[in-house]
């Protein structure tokens, strides 16, 4: 891509101003992950939490044989295609594929899937690839909900836990739903602050400390504000610590713990995975 394009790009990730992406994209050679890093220790970026967020088009698909859940994301490169009958007709052809082959470890390279989509693909006009495929099974006495925004782009797998009987079947799969919804609509990362690996947690204490000393905090000042700091991102990011969408003052987890005593039974996320 050109300069011009990778800031319009760096612009939609991070919310920060034109010649500040342009800054950060010299500084940084070009290096898109790199610049969404620099913007955001000047404090510049709109602390764009997720630098891998989509911007270009396709659509979701999800299907389901009562115990197996297959989700797919077929992308490509205008809205347009992706709302054809044919584009359409793809996806949840690649859906039924992955539902009927639990067994394929590497959806993305499976000879099969490839073909199904060269076949297609010409008449598109487009670069078509599967950007994502899931094939899962719940584990005894869980289920799986899943979510599809209404721009078919977003969308979620989300496993709940059930022990002990449930005196609503039918709430506990609500419940699901409900969660595998909230994860789209508040781009959970991961289910637990235990789940977030060490990696992301220590570039994010990098960001932080760079940002303190720029405003120029005291060293000592900066390791104390260190722990909170952490929390934070976990709070904003980890499903079960975020505030639900109905209510901004009760988090998920105390959520679900409500939810379990009315049934008599302990509901738990299990796993999610989300487009």
């Amino acid at each position: 891509m050109s300069l011009a394009e990778d800031i319009k790009v760096l612009r939609e990730k991070t919310g920060a101003g034109l010649m500040d992406c342009k800054k950060a994209l010299l500084e940084t050679k070009n290096d898109m992950e790199q610049a969404i890093v620099f913007l955001r220790k000047k404090g510049l970026a709109d602390m764009a939490k997720r630098s891998d967020r989509e911007t270009k088009e396709g659509r979701v698909s999800v299907k389901t044989n009562g115990k197996n859940y297959a989700m797919v994301y077929l992308g490509c490169e205008t809205d347009f295609v992706a709302k054809t009958e044919d584009f359409i007709k793809l996806a949840d052809e690649l859906a039924e594929y992955v539902l009927a082959h639990p067994e394929i470890t590497d959806y993305a390279n499976d000879e099969h899937i490839k073909s199904m989509i060269a076949e297609k693909a010409p008449k598109f006009g487009e670069n078509t690839t599967l950007k994502g495929a899931y094939n899962w099974t719940p584990a005894k006495d869980a289920v799986i909900e899943y979510y599809i925004h209404a721009d078919n782009k977003k969308a979620s797998l989300l496993e709940l836990a059930v022990t002990g009987t449930a005196k609503d079947a039918a709430k506990v799969k609500d419940i699901a739903r409900g969660l595998a919804m909230h994860t789209v609509g508040m781009q959970s990362c991961w289910v637990d602050a235990k789940d977030i690996p060490q990696s992301v947690i220590d570039k994010e204490l990098e960001i932080y400390r760079t940002q303190a000393l720029n405003e120029g905090k005291p060293e000592a000042a900066i390791e104390k504000m260190l722990p909170g700091k952490v929390k934070k991102f976990a709070k904003e990011n980890c499903l079960l610590e975020q505030m639900t969408i109905k209510d901004n003052k009760k988090s998920v987890l105390d959520y679900l713990k409500e939810e379990s005593n009315d049934l008599g039974c302990e509901l738990k996320v299990v796993r999610f995975v989300r487009f």
